[in-house]
């Protein structure tokens, strides 16, 4: 199983403080062995994505027959302005 980042979730990553890149590094490197470990998103925008939480961002993956694009990551909570 072959882990593939978006162009958006690679800029995205490079930018998360170092300690939200290690707890979502873990977790993606249990997507290799478990692919569906993390459930579907059922409504929104991302609806029809799996995704997990890594320290206050959602990260949403697709899976395909053999890889797992990761699609997105973004702040699980907004701040106001």
């Amino acid at each position: 199983m072959k882990i593939l980042l978006s162009e958006g979730a690679a800029e995205a990553f490079a930018e998360l403080p170092e300690s939200t890149k290690k707890r979502a590094a873990r977790s993606i490197e249990l997507l290799v062995q478990h692919p569906r470990i993390y459930p579907v998103r059922r409504r929104g925008v991302m609806k029809g994505y799996r995704y997990f939480i890594a320290r206050g961002h959602l990260v949403y993956y697709g899976l395909s027959s053999d890889e797992v694009r990761i699609a997105a990551i973004i702040p699980a909570v907004m701040r106001r302005a």
